[in-house]
């Protein structure tokens, strides 16, 4: 019996315009009403959330956000617990890709402050909305009892899937590599060891649900770990060819309320 649904956001319950689709609306409806809990597994920042799961009616619980790195209360509108990279391995990852990637531009999130290095774009409705932004080299305006939940790096020119082992061959033995948004060379980095994965398993172990008793679903690099964790981890159709190869299971295509399907389907045999 599925007792809780975790699901990335961005091409998995949301699309370009950061709206659920209707049949994907009413299975989480549904799933609800059959007494199963849900939280949102995402790489974007907790900032950004508070209007896209207004969408979800009656949505007070938890969401674990940056990849893991920040769990949030959306009911309470509060942060309850952060995961954090040492500073000085920050500015040793930092030397490193600097020097190996000249051009890039990079960025290092704390829970109220991102700060950015060269010609960050920063777009209406993207994930550094609602933050307060601080430009310079990043080895000269982090303080050094910064808290960062996350480093990013993003080379133009650069396939992500070629981009991703690259880095983490560069930098891999000092935090978590990983790649969230499709098609773009931005790579994302935290904690060792810190993914969705190990997170939302610590967060069911509290709550007293096993793997078995959860489902999953993400399209992206990012989400690996958990789909792997999960009992029942469906990766996209329609997202990264390197996570579908390296799940067990697919489900549907975002276009086609692929998760609204796989629920469908998890509350019929429940029922």
């Amino acid at each position: 019996m599925i007792k809780l649904i975790a699901s990335d956001l961005d091409g998995t319950l949301i699309g370009h315009d950061f709206h659920f689709r209707k049949r994907t609306l009413e299975a989480l409806s549904a799933a609800r009403d059959a007494g199963v809990q849900l939280v949102v597994v995402t790489g974007r920042p907790f900032r950004w959330l508070d209007g896209v799961l207004g969408q979800l009616p009656g949505y007070d619980s938890y969401a674990i956000c940056s990849n893991g790195a920040v769990t949030y209360h959306v009911g309470k509108g509060r942060v309850v617990a952060t995961r954090t990279l040492a500073m000085h391995t920050v500015l040793e990852a930092h030397q490193i890709l600097e020097r190996e990637f000249p051009t890039a531009t990079f960025t290092a999130e704390t829970v109220d402050t991102v700060f950015l290095q060269g010609d960050v774009k920063v777009e209406e409705g993207g994930p550094l909305e609602n933050s307060e932004l601080v430009w310079g080299n990043l080895a000269e305006i982090l303080s050094p009892d910064a808290q960062v939940v996350k480093y990013l790096v993003r080379v133009e020119g650069y396939d992500p899937e070629d981009l991703l082992p690259r880095v983490a061959k560069l930098v891999g033995e000092r935090v978590s590599v990983t790649h969230a948004v499709p098609g773009d060379p931005l790579i994302e980095m935290a904690a060792p060891g810190l993914n969705k994965g190990a997170v939302l398993a610590d967060f069911a172990a509290e709550r007293g649900i096993e793997a078995h008793e959860v489902a999953a679903f993400g399209d992206m690099p990012n989400d690996l770990e958990m789909l792997q964790w999960a009992g029942h981890g469906y990766a996209l159709e329609s997202g990264s060819p390197s996570l579908r190869q390296a799940v067990a299971r697919t489900c549907p295509a975002f276009d086609q309320d692929g998760v609204a399907q796989i629920i469908e389907k998890l509350l019929t045999r429940t029922s």
